[in-house]
């Protein structure tokens, strides 16, 4: 049926845009339109009386009138036709002023086309009629409402509140229409993440939003929503248009599904318009371009008879006129056929061709799908190959290999020769893949297996075994230690950086080697030995080489008879659970207590965790003894309790496997619920390497124990190969420092630095620190100084039994009734310390400064000096400058950067100028006196020294 003429009435004073708009319609050839123009608010009033238009376009400015009076006018004259104002350029108070006088829709000028054009005068069109019928009578827009065939929604605007659904919409939404009103917009929407993916590949009308919703039923659905605004009654409304545009979306998805799967298929695709006389191409992939060496730009718009070249050849008549029939008849063909690269190189194409047709079963395209099968010939060779080679890096496979094994070691026991066989393994292969890709990891190993055929004779073989793993066969060899030469060749050139793409990488290898001579062993067998001299190599710190022994095999039977062991172990209760106590720093009372599994082996004895825990991860027995090991604190902690000790709590070490188990968070749910214990009382320790792999999800479980009440705390703090900025991520209450830090701690200025500034850092994030491996008094007196929280170390208590732990807190309460905790925050009055390696100089300085009430420290070894340091509150130091252990002046410096707050004077008779007065200068020591002394004088540069530490912390 042919569309009525459109009865357009132009006000413009501009002829220029007369023409223009009457062009701009024309060109909208789909809609006939019959444009009246005229060029003043009179003349347009008047003609509006006389004369029926379906919409009138008003420039905003004729003359010195406004289009937007011409709109208040014929509002007030009752005429109904709808308004659309024209402006030469766009303004937000503008369009706001005129939608709010009544005008159907602001348009800018500049920016108009017929389509645009053509739609808004529909739509002032359609609105105008709606409004004219909305305000004819309510009843007509209930019968619009409420058996329109598109779903509505009456919304009210302020609360979301669902006023009104027409029966489309409650069909579409399966709601029974008495619980309309109980709903609002909140129960529809799904959310609005997946709505915007989806709107990236949808185009949407104008005005229309994508919104994500669900069904009574379920059915998720993407909708079209057009929202205006409505009076209706005197209530100001939302009305809702609502159009289920979910095939639209899953037709997109699965158009854009089908363009990735053909740009990324393995066969060349090509697509021609059928539609026109010489059928040319308007698509080839990139597996096409790669096939003929064309590009893209350069076979556009061309007929694909250019790759049968300018002659035409013998061997392709049949295959042209199977595709000419294919074509006449517009039907399927498969041929194969002879075509030529663009360097002139010929190749065999199978190419199978169909026609597209569209909905009217109207052919209008063809789709090509070649593949490149030169010769019959060479595919067969290839499966062969394939069998026997790696597909990836075209290297010879493991079956291969070991077939070229037994004739190695044949030809060594018949011509006395040596047999060797190196196993490669690169390390730290499975971070690049699970950072940088698989894409990339596949490119470094093909990069492995070039650089290895590179270093390699014509007789000997590169095989990948499987991953990251290479083997490299070298027969018909003088001597043993030939091996070595080519081994140490292959580190350095596998050692060199690789560039991948934009990435540079670096790796290093680990390498097992076997040799043979004069026995024949199974190739099997080869392999196994060369592999556990690579994994043992490993073991020793990556990046060397190891050979095979039998004590490498004989560990290996270790191992597996161990882990057999192990199972049995946790099966029939052979493990157990030490404890050891955490000390509070300032009060000295056990405020935690650390679980530790011990193994007690029916032959061994008492096993220490190192010798089966990393075992039990490599196996993931460690799942099942982490739980037994849970379980068993948290049921000895409640009996703990039971004994008066209720302010106790108990820390678990987790292994990260446990921790990326799914429902890991339900085992430690469930040992709390079966104990009785109180989750604030069960701390899970964790290394912070856990998070290395996996990130999200471990730090997901973490949130999951916070949420059931347990307390986190990160082990080993310093130690691990993770970043700070998980840290803020962790859910954590505490940390640990691990005891590498804490050994040297009074003496190394860096071990202390890096424990102060844990300590400082720990208590900003409001986290209690606790420091691991306290073995002495000075440790203990050095980390109370500087804020720790919690002590733990063989200085309090080793390991122990259940029931040693009892009689041990037992101890620990009569001795805190009996004695008080030294804290090195009480001391008070003026220590000095004295440190010379002459016992005699260090009597004369005791007698010379005892008469002054110092509380003197002396000592004549460096290291004691360090201890009683960290022990004490030392204001004002001297010290010998030649001593065997270290100079004064390097002394001093390791001590200003430990205690910053101490003067510092050297004491000597032998004077190094140079590192004294570096020293100085840099603050390291206050002042030098020299031997042999006044005692007056020195008294009173000790007494000055006192005073000068008192002025700048007074």
């Amino acid at each position: 049926m042919t569309e009525p003429t459109l009865r357009i009435l132009l006000i413009e004073d501009d002829e220029d845009d007369y023409l223009i708009t009457r062009d701009i319609l024309e060109d909208a050839a789909y809609v006939r339109t019959e444009l009246t123009w005229e060029e003043t608010l009179a003349g347009a009033l008047s003609v509006l009386e006389t004369r029926t238009f379906d919409v009138v376009l008003v420039d905003f400015r004729i003359g010195a009138d406004s289009g937007l009076d011409l709109i208040q006018q014929a509002q007030d004259q009752k005429i109904a036709t709808p308004f659309i104002l024209l402006t030469g350029q766009g303004d937000n108070e503008l369009d706001a002023r005129a939608v709010s006088l009544g005008a159907a829709d602001y348009l800018v000028k500049g920016k108009l086309d017929g389509h645009t054009l053509v739609r808004s005068i529909r739509y002032a069109i359609d609105r105008s009629v709606a409004n004219e019928r909305l305000a004819n009578s309510e009843k007509h827009y209930r019968i619009l409402f409420e058996h329109n065939p598109a779903p509505m929604c009456l919304v009210a605007p302020d609360s979301g509140r669902l006023v009104a659904m027409n029966q489309s919409a409650l069909s579409l939404y399966g709601v029974p229409a008495q619980e309309t009103g109980s709903l609002s917009l909140v129960d529809l929407r799904v959310g609005h993440n997946y709505a915007l993916e989806a709107q990236q590949s949808l185009t949407l009308r104008e005005g229309r939003s994508l919104e994500h919703h669900r069904s009574r039923t379920g059915r998720e659905m993407f909708v079209e929503v057009l929202s205006e605004e409505i009076v209706l009654g005197g209530t100001q409304l939302d009305l809702m248009m609502i159009t289920d545009v979910t095939k639209q979306v899953e037709d997109t998805n699965r158009l854009n599904l089908l363009r990735r799967c053909i740009e990324s298929s393995f066969n060349g695709i090509t697509i021609c318009d059928a539609q026109e006389p010489d059928l040319p191409l308007v698509y080839v992939n990139s597996t096409f371009e790669k096939m003929t060496g064309y590009e893209q730009s350069e076979v556009i718009g061309r007929n694909c008879r250019f790759l049968q070249g300018d002659i035409d050849d013998p061997s392709n008549s049949g295959a042209l006129r199977e595709i000419r029939a294919a074509l006449t008849s517009q039907s399927e063909a498969s041929v194969v056929i002879k075509n030529l690269k663009k360097d002139g190189t010929p190749f065999w194409n199978n190419l199978y061709l169909s026609p597209v047709r569209d909905d009217s079963n109207r052919v209008t395209h063809y789709i090509g799908i070649q593949n490149d099968i030169s010769d019959h010939k060479a595919i067969e060779n290839q499966l062969a190959y394939n069998a026997s080679h790696d597909v990836l890096t075209n290297l010879p496979n493991r079956a291969l290999l070991e077939d070229r094994l037994v004739q190695g070691a044949q030809v060594a026991v018949r011509y006395g020769r040596v047999l060797g066989l190196l196993y490669i393994g690169i390390d730290g292969f499975k971070l690049i893949n699970e950072s940088l890709g698989h894409r990339i990891g596949d490119q470094v190993l093909i990069e492995v297996a070039s650089r290895l055929c590179g270093q390699i004779r014509e007789r000997d073989t590169v095989a990948r075994i499987n991953g990251d793993e290479f083997a490299v066969l070298l027969p018909d060899l003088a001597h043993a230690n030939d091996v070595v030469s080519v081994v140490e060749e292959v580190t350095r050139k596998l050692s060199m950086p690789y560039r991948i793409i934009d990435e540079i990488i670096h790796l290093t290898v680990s390498i097992g080697i076997i040799t043979t001579d004069n026995t024949v062993e199974t190739p099997q067998d080869l392999i196994k030995q060369a592999n556990l001299a690579m994994h043992h190599a490993k073991e020793l710190g990556r990046n060397n080489y190891q050979w095979f022994s039998t004590a490498l095999d004989t560990r290996a039977h270790y191992r597996i008879r161990l882990r057999n062991e192990l199972q049995e172990a946790i099966e029939t209760s052979q493990i157990q659970v030490f404890y050891q106590p955490l000390i509070d720093a300032r009060t000295g009372q056990t405020r935690s207590i650390e679980a530790l599994v011990r193994w007690e082996h029916p032959t061994k004895g008492i096993m220490p965790p190192g010798d089966f825990v990393p075992l039990a991860e490599e196996t993931g027995q460690i799942i099942e003894l982490g739980a037994a090991v849970l379980k068993q604190a948290c049921r000895d902690i409640v009996a703990l309790h039971a004994s008066g000790y209720k302010e106790c709590s108990v820390s678990v070490n987790v292994s990260p496997t446990q921790l990326r188990k799914a429902g890991f968070a339900d085992t430690v749910r469930d040992a709390l619920v079966q104990s009785g214990l109180a989750p604030e009382n069960l701390e899970l320790e964790i290394v912070e390497s856990a998070v290395l792999y996996d990130a999200d999800q471990v730090i997901s479980t973490l949130n999951d124990l916070k949420g059931l009440g347990v307390r986190i705390v990160i082990d080993d703090f310093g130690t691990g190969f993770s970043s700070l900025s998980y840290l803020k991520l962790f859910p954590a209450d505490k940390i640990k420092i691990d005891r590498s830090f804490i050994k040297d701690v009074i003496r190394d200025r860096s071990d202390a630095a890096i424990t102060q500034g844990v300590i400082s850092m720990a208590h900003h994030l409001r986290l209690d620190v606790v420091a691991e491996g306290v073995e002495t008094d000075a440790h203990a007196a050095f980390l109370r100084r500087h804020g720790c929280d919690l002590l733990q170390g063989f200085l309090f208590s080793r390991p122990m039994p259940f029931t040693q732990l009892k009689e041990f807190m037992v101890a620990n309460q009569q001795h805190l009734r009996d004695t008080k905790t030294p804290n090195a925050e009480e001391a008070s009055g003026k220590t000095l310390l004295l440190l010379d390696d002459e016992s005699n100089i260090l009597r004369a300085l005791v007698r010379v400064f005892r008469r002054d009430g110092y509380q003197i420290l002396s000592t004549t070894s460096v290291q004691e000096a360090f201890s009683l340091l960290a022990a004490n509150e030392v204001q004002v130091i001297i010290s010998d400058q030649r001593m065997p252990e270290m100079s004064g002046t390097e002394f001093f410096s390791r001590v200003k950067a430990i205690y910053p707050n101490t003067v510092r004077i050297i004491l000597s008779g032998y004077t190094d100028l140079k590192s004294v007065t570096e020293a100085i200068n840099e603050g390291s020591i206050y002042k030098f006196l020299t031997k042999p002394w006044d005692d007056k004088q020195i008294r009173e540069q000790i007494g000055q020294a006192f005073r000068f530490h008192a002025s700048l912390h007074s």
